[in-house]
């Protein structure tokens, strides 16, 4: 029940904040204020399950740092190879221009962004969800939800869709993987969902079907590893 509460509070804080952003006029190349939304989702449940005690963890040791610099070249990675494998079959795939005028403009809003939407998904909803199920089933639920969260991105339709939902569980897998040891170190989170977000910006100015289907699938990979070592 309180992760059902937890999404349904979380969705509507998504749909506010949507609104609050066109109201105000303010840029999503700065940031995007639905991110915050798993954030106060997370802090909204504390508050009225007060025996729901959750602390956020942040601490920092060598064990952290070395998970962090894997979170951050993985996404690079695997985007890489997606594009790769898009223009060799023949997709018109894009790499950004201008890159260095306009990632000092969006890198703060991409930083609280990811924070925001990390201490909900990963620093609440995976450690919930693992009290009842083993780590792959919970990493499958939070980024099934995750994806489905992203409700901008259903008018590009079902096969985007697909290949988009294959990417956020594949996403989720490889952050419960590195997780794993460091009490749920948001750390790594923030920095893997940073580093997708940056990717996604340098790689795919333009994603159709074909190529998000090609990037869900080349994410998949690396995450069925994964499931290998993890059960």
């Amino acid at each position: 029940m309180r992760i059902g509460i937890f999404v349904f509070i979380t969705l509507i804080i998504t749909s506010l904040l949507a609104v609050l952003q066109q109201k105000i006029n303010l840029g999503f190349e700065k940031i995007v204020l639905p991110q915050l939304a798993p954030m106060i989702g997370f802090f909204v449940v504390t508050l009225i399950f007060k025996d729901l005690i959750f602390s956020v963890n942040f601490d920092f040791n060598k064990a952290i740092v070395f998970k962090t610099l894997i979170a951050f070249v993985i996404p690079f990675l695997l985007f890489s190879v997606s594009f790769f494998i898009g223009k060799q079959a023949g997709i018109n795939v894009k790499t950004t221009e201008n890159l260095q005028s306009i990632l000092p403009i969006m890198f703060i809003g991409i930083l609280v962004g990811a924070v925001g939407e990390e201490i909900g998904w990963r620093g609440f909803l995976q450690p919930i969800l693992e009290k009842k199920h083993n780590i792959l089933i919970a990493s499958i639920i939070v980024g099934t939800i995750w994806g489905l969260w992203h409700v901008m991105y259903y008018k590009n339709g079902i096969i985007f869709m697909i290949g988009f939902l294959l990417f956020t569980i594949s996403v989720s897998i490889l952050i419960a993987w590195l997780f794993r040891g460091t009490q749920y170190n948001i750390i790594i989170a923030a920095v893997f969902h940073i580093t997708v977000n940056l990717g996604a910006l340098v790689f795919f100015k333009n994603s159709d079907d074909k190529l998000t289907i090609i990037n869900g699938i080349v994410w998949l990979i690396p995450a069925i590893i994964v499931i290998l070592r993890m059960v």
